[in-house]
């Protein structure tokens, strides 16, 4: 079956679309395809802030787009899922939500680290909200920007494989989720480095929405408010 997969990214930079995208050609169906939206490509690579703020774009994009048969967000904190759940039938999910939901088939625990701490509280509520919470051993941050990690400098890298034998020698997690969507190849030399799954968002999503698409559940969703009949002005 042949579907189409939209990410939408809140943050829409020429390189994290590179990126996200050809992460999840690595996991997509053969003969479905990736869209990713190209306007208003900004120059940075990543603002928590215009992230956080971009929501109405989002669904904007989403209500013009008649081609695509599931949507994912790549934003970890799932920026927007919920709203945009309520105006489409279609699925629709989060690169955090997913990474839980793989968590939780995988392993009995697992930890999350993420770039940055700024995003904590957001994920402990997600957790809170998807009944994950007491399956997440530890949540830990590195503190570095939002790089590709895999091109990032090796003080930096050093630094995440750290924190990955602190949190496997302190918390003894089943499973880590790394929050920095797009690194695929890097979660799979970690894997084998470490002998644990480690989870990437956005092949996470890939790989549940498509076959979500496939089973053509339609979420109910909210109908648009009818026009009142006033009657005939005076």
């Amino acid at each position: 079956m042949k579907l189409e997969i939209c990410i939408l990214n809140p943050y829409t930079s020429k390189n994290s679309n590179e990126k996200l995208k050809k992460t999840a050609m690595k996991v997509i169906e053969e003969g479905s395809r990736i869209f990713i939206n190209e306007d208003d490509l900004i120059d940075d690579y990543f603002s928590h802030h215009y992230e956080t703020v971009n929501i109405s774009n989002l669904i904007k994009q989403v209500e013009k787009n008649n081609s695509s048969d599931a949507f994912i967000v790549a934003s970890f904190e799932d920026i927007g899922v919920e709203t945009i759940r309520k105006i489409i039938s279609k699925p629709i999910i989060g690169i955090g939500e997913a990474s839980f939901y793989i968590a939780n088939i995988i392993a009995n625990k697992f930890s999350v680290i993420t770039n940055i701490s700024q995003t904590h509280e957001a994920i402990k509520n997600n957790l809170i909200k998807y009944d994950m919470d007491h399956k997440c051993v530890s949540l830990k941050s590195i503190e570095v920007p939002i790089l590709d990690m895999e091109t990032m400098s090796k003080a930096n890298i050093k630094k995440l494989e750290n924190e990955i034998e602190r949190t496997i020698l302190e918390d003894s997690p089943e499973a880590i989720i790394l929050t920095s969507a797009g690194i695929f190849d890097l979660t799979k030399k970690l894997s084998d480095k470490f002998s644990l799954p480690f989870i990437e968002g956005v092949g996470a999503a890939t790989t549940l929405i498509q076959n979500l698409a496939k089973l053509d559940l339609r979420i109910k969703k909210f109908e648009k408010k009818p026009i009142r009949n006033l009657g005939i002005p005076i």
